[in-house]
């Protein structure tokens, strides 16, 4: 574990890119500067400003120090604050702090505005010693900051903070060469300013894509360890609350209005299957606001622009796979539970199936195909698995999320059937980290699966078996390839975890 924790402060505790780059344009407006592009306004963010205006304008002699001026003008003023703190900071400052280790930040901003930053977060509680540059000059390079950092620690601590157990984490390639000068550790955030080009030329001690990493990384242990002192009730009810309470909201919905429809219409038994259809749908909506605040809380955002445009790249290539995966095994699945009797030996299933098709087919595929899937993938993706995410390993976590989602439907057939399905929409969620491939491959398996039972019905012969069983096996394949993904990504854990 790193005894004494420097941090860069834009890119890596901040986003600070909105105000650094307006400046920047209030520059351009005022220097009547052509403009270069979203891509070399965002390279702002970092490194000191005289070399960013040199190196994306060209500009020399009295030029940059009046480009400097009119930027400060601005930023003093409005761009400090256009800025925010990443998703899950504030959390690893104070498990840092807790754990006794030495904080600091070294920052290529002015000290002024890097003290106000941390002053409007309530961030400069959990530092020790805070660096910066001076406006008018001495100090203005990344490694003579951090030289000065460096200095002020050792002033204090004597001169225990050297090599190995001193680590500076930033999000640029000046931050790691600048830690290599000065001898000690560099790590690199992923969700701030740097190209996927930079950081594929760089080395550091480990990589970090969020928070949780980044603690990793730096206390070289697992970040469920942060939680194992919670005990095992209070965990299992932190799971379990978001389904519980949905759950209720849904069924007082579901009970008040069945009861109003019987007590003033008496409707019929074939009417009233078509009514419970609607009444789910009703419950189901008045229960979306609060999974929409539980997902806001539990499912953190991308720290960036960039690692969101790499992560929805990532499912753009690999959507067909996603998709092809789901419906082989859902197909796979039904055939072979049809065939081995499962399904019409299941009174609750001929229940819920009775009433689920009960409806028109365009109806049933726009509630069961994709209204539905997408609420409970917004629940126990969105929510439950990021919680049990927080307790527990991944391996062991998927299993936990799957389990959830098949004892969730009730019936024996849809247990089985939604637990293999919840295994592979859980892999995939871990692999790609965005809500919008497990929804792909839940509304994708509905949508086929719904279509087929209602328009053709499934046969139970040995030919369906083999096709079944073949469907099924191409879907284990697909999987293993997202388990290569993910266990790579465990690897990753591992060496950040036990990198000397």
């Amino acid at each position: 574990m790193y005894k004494y924790v420097l941090f860069d402060l834009d890119g890596t505790l901040t986003d600070s890119g909105p105000g650094i780059m307006n400046a920047v344009r209030h520059v351009m407006e005022k220097m009547h500067l052509e403009d270069p592009g979203a891509q070399a306004l965002r390279s702002f963010v970092g490194p000191p400003l005289k070399d960013s205006f040199e190196r994306v304008f060209g500009l020399s002699g009295e030029q940059i120090p009046e480009a400097i001026r009119i930027y400060r003008e601005y930023y003093r003023e409005k761009g400090i604050f256009e800025n925010e703190v990443y998703p899950g900071i504030p959390q690893l400052l104070s498990d840092l702090k807790e754990k006794g280790l030495f904080l600091g930040v070294a920052s290529s901003k002015p000290e002024t505005f890097v003290k106000r930053i941390l002053e409007h977060f309530e961030l400069d509680g959990y530092f020790s010693v805070v660096t910066g540059s001076i406006e008018e000059g001495g100090r203005e390079t990344k490694d003579e900051v951090l030289a000065e950092a460096l200095q002020r620690i050792r002033k204090t601590e004597g001169h225990q903070c050297r090599g190995s157990n001193t680590i500076l984490v930033g999000d640029r390639w000046m931050d790691l060469a600048s830690a290599k000068t000065q001898g000690i550790d560099g790590a690199l955030v992923t969700f701030g300013y740097a190209t996927e080009q930079e950081l594929s030329e760089q080395e550091p001690a480990f990589f970090a894509e969020d928070a949780a990493q980044l603690y990793e990384g730096i206390c070289k242990e697992p970040a469920y360890y942060r939680y194992g002192k919670r005990a095992a009730f209070q965990k299992t009810f932190e799971i379990l609350a978001p389904l519980l309470f949905y759950w209720v909201i849904r069924l007082g919905v579901y009970n008040l209005f069945y009861a109003l429809i019987v007590y003033l219409f008496a409707p019929t038994e074939p009417l009233l299957g078509r009514i419970e259809v609607y009444l789910n749908v009703v419950a189901t909506v008045a229960a979306w606001p609060y999974l929409a605040r539980c997902y806001r809380r539990d499912c953190a955002p991308d720290g960036s622009e960039l690692q969101t445009e790499r992560k929805i790249r990532r499912i753009r290539q690999d959507w067909p796979l996603i998709l092809a995966s789901s419906l082989a095994l859902s197909l796979g699945l039904n055939i072979v539970l049809i065939f081995l009797g499962f399904a019409n030996s299941s009174e609750s299933y001929q229940r819920v199936a009775d009433v689920q098709y009960s409806v028109s087919l365009p109806v049933g595929l726009v509630i069961y195909g994709i209204l539905m899937p997408y609420t409970e993938e917004v629940l126990f993706r969105g929510v439950l698995q990021n919680r049990i995410m927080k307790y527990y390993p991944k391996v062991l976590g998927i299993f936990l999320s799957a389990l959830l989602f098949g004892c969730y439907h009730g019936n024996p057939v849809q247990i089985i059937y939604a637990f293999f399905m919840g295994l592979s929409i859980a892999l995939v969620y871990e692999v790609y980290q965005r809500l919008s491939a497990p929804v792909i491959m839940h509304c994708g398996a509905n949508l086929l699966i719904y279509f087929l039972t209602k328009q053709v019905g499934f046969t139970a012969g040995l030919p369906a078996l083999a096709l079944g069983s073949g469907l099924v096996l191409v879907a284990a394949v697909t999987n293993l390839y997202f388990g290569r993904i993910l266990k790579e990504r465990i690897r990753q854990q591992r060496n950040r975890i036990h990198a000397a």
